[in-house]
């Protein structure tokens, strides 16, 4: 296979097919959208870094743990920060993160030659956390008062990392554990569903932000009356 296989070109497509919102962005969710292409943008070269160095049997662990853990996830922060009212307990935990990955680095895990799976346990946990305020905003402080969910931006890329965030935290904290154990045909089909989960994410997460333009935004007592 070359450098470009199904599961890069998925997540360049979901790069590609968010910048055309850039001319046409509501103002609410331009710093959103702006976040998110960024992720997108950094993930697709990380992900084509890694694939080529790999391909030449190169240890790609450095490219991963600072393409990857380090600015995608902490741009997922910068995310949760602003549709979590500006929430500093965000930045707070994006600090904590980010000393992490530092101590990390230098006493267990060193960055240029071992996969981060402890930072990325950290971040799963804390992601997973956050995502799951956020619901709870939802259903309790009537953060999208009469709107119709599907039509915002913010409930579709939450979901799709929720889901994603919560299945390959059991993946590779129980990698961790059992790797000497795993059969390799059972490892290979966790990965594959593993990249299905990624790619699937990282296309929603492009095309999250024309959802106020497909799905009507009815308010719902408006539409509960007709």
């Amino acid at each position: 296979m070359g450098v470009l296989f199904w599961y890069n070109i998925l997540i360049i497509a979901g790069m590609l097919v968010s910048i055309p919102y850039f001319f046409f962005a509501q103002k609410e969710y331009r710093k959103k959208h702006l976040i998110i292409f960024l992720v997108l943008l950094g993930t697709s070269i990380t992900e084509v870094m890694a694939r080529d160095l790999q391909l030449s049997k190169i240890n790609n662990s450095l490219v991963i743990n600072i393409g990857y853990i380090t600015i995608s996830i902490s741009l997922l922060f910068i995310f949760f920060y602003f549709i979590l009212n500006r929430n500093k307990s965000i930045l707070l935990l994006s600090g904590v993160y980010i000393t992490w990955i530092i101590i990390n680095s230098i006493y267990f895990q060193p960055i240029a030659s071992t996969f981060h799976n402890y930072s990325w346990a950290l971040s799963s946990f804390i992601i997973i956390g956050m995502c799951f305020y956020y619901f709870y905003e939802v259903l309790t402080k009537d953060k999208y008062l009469n709107q119709s969910l599907i039509s915002i931006p913010d409930f579709w890329i939450v979901s799709f990392v929720l889901f994603f965030y919560s299945c390959s935290f059991l993946y590779f904290v129980s990698f961790n554990f059992f790797y000497d154990k795993i059969d390799i045909a059972y490892y290979t089909q966790l990965n594959f569903l593993m990249k299905i989960l990624g790619s699937s994410m990282y296309l929603v997460m492009g095309l999250a932000f024309y959802a106020p333009l497909i799905f009507k935004n009815e308010s719902i007592i408006n539409k509960s009356i007709s």
